[in-house]
């Protein structure tokens, strides 16, 4: 019997004979059920209950796509966040948000909670009075069709904003896929989705945001900010800061007409008050001058004529009353109270922070 380096060779009148080594035990990652699963978040109140008229028709088109899905309708506010972290930490392979932008907030902050190698794919059956972010991402309005891209859609990765701000429980943070906004545009925001639901079925949602724009707008008043973008400080006096990761907001109004979701930048617009360029000069902490009523009431004819009416087509970026930014980073300080809006959802208010979170999300598209 001979040793050779590849194992025991048996010297025989016949042929050497190699001996068999036994193979190494490889101890094997387990199966994840759920990795090919897909876990609806459902806002039953959706556009004044719409989605709740939908759920068995959802249902069977759903298994009809041949999905293997779970579906969960939201009981309370935040309920979705709770529901995409649980079925994240379960390791379900999407998430999909079924209703408005308010429904794909708490979707995307509850995936924001795991870890980037573990967080599902995004997918969105819009079904809400909004859906803004599906318009910048490529997801159809009908919800037929949206259903279908989920199983034939190609993923797409986008970005996603962190942000911090004042609550009314204090400091919070969150996440926001679509727009945030403070001044005008929160104030806005909090008294469209304060009318009465009568109203949405009247006007929709288009029309209630529309009627809230106009009746803030009558009292409405310019802000003295403190607006720092990445590296550069700046003083503004403005009505609304807009931090843009998409294009839409308000139903289809093009705040950031150049908005891309992919660049790792945010477009920061800035609405003056129809003085010309809302950037002053001056140092920061110093109040900014403050203007007469009769200022003031030309101010705001003027830029209810020459920038309102243009955000639509997202040509009033081009009026001297209106500047845009570009940074990963925003911060905004104000001595006057600045409600903040995100993808939708009135979250609190100023003094706010903002960072790009690059490639922090994979979308179905």
């Amino acid at each position: 019997m001979e040793y050779f380096s590849g194992g025991v060779v048996e010297v025989t009148d016949d042929k050497p004979r190699k001996t068999r080594k036994k193979a190494k035990k490889v101890a094997l990652e387990p199966v994840n059920p759920n990795a090919s699963r897909a876990m609806f978040v459902v806002n039953p109140i959706a556009r004044g209950g719409a989605v709740a008229k939908i759920s068995g028709e959802l249902h069977k088109t759903l298994g009809e796509l041949g999905l293997d899905f779970d579906l969960k309708f939201t009981e309370y506010h935040e309920h979705g966040i709770e529901i995409a972290r649980d079925a994240a930490e379960k390791g379900y392979g999407m998430v999909v948000a079924v209703g408005g932008d308010g429904t794909v907030y708490e979707v995307v902050n509850g995936l924001m909670s795991v870890d980037r190698d573990r967080r599902p794919k995004l997918g969105v059956v819009p079904v809400g009075r909004g859906s803004d972010f599906c318009r910048t991402v490529g997801i159809p309005r009908d919800w037929l069709t949206a259903c279908a891209l989920l199983v034939s859609g190609r993923k797409r990765t986008i970005d996603v904003g962190r942000m911090e701000y004042m609550s009314q429980d204090g400091a919070r943070a969150s996440y926001f896929a679509n727009i945030a906004g403070l001044g005008f545009d929160g104030e806005s925001t909090e008294r469209a989705n304060n009318m009465p639901l009568v109203v949405f079925r009247v006007v929709g949602g288009k029309g209630a945001y529309l009627l809230g724009l106009f009746l803030t707008y009558a009292s409405c008043s310019e802000k003295d900010v403190e607006l720092h973008v990445d590296d550069k400080a700046y003083r503004v006096l403005a009505i609304a800061c807009i931090i843009a990761n998409c294009k839409y907001f308000g139903g289809k109004m093009r705040i950031a007409p150049d908005a891309l979701c992919d660049d790792g930048l945010f477009d920061v617009i800035i609405l003056g008050a129809g003085f010309g360029n809302p950037m002053i000069d001056g140092p920061t902490g110093v109040p900014a001058p403050r203007r007469s009523m009769i200022e003031k009431g030309v101010a705001k004819a003027r830029l209810a004529k020459n920038v309102l009416p243009r955000i639509y087509g997202g040509n009033h970026i081009l009026d001297e009353s209106v500047r845009v930014l570009h940074g990963s980073t925003v911060k905004i300080i104000s001595p006057d109270r600045m409600i903040l809006q995100a993808d939708g959802e009135v979250v609190g208010h100023a003094p706010f922070t903002a960072e790009i979170i690059k490639g922090a999300l994979d979308v179905i598209a």
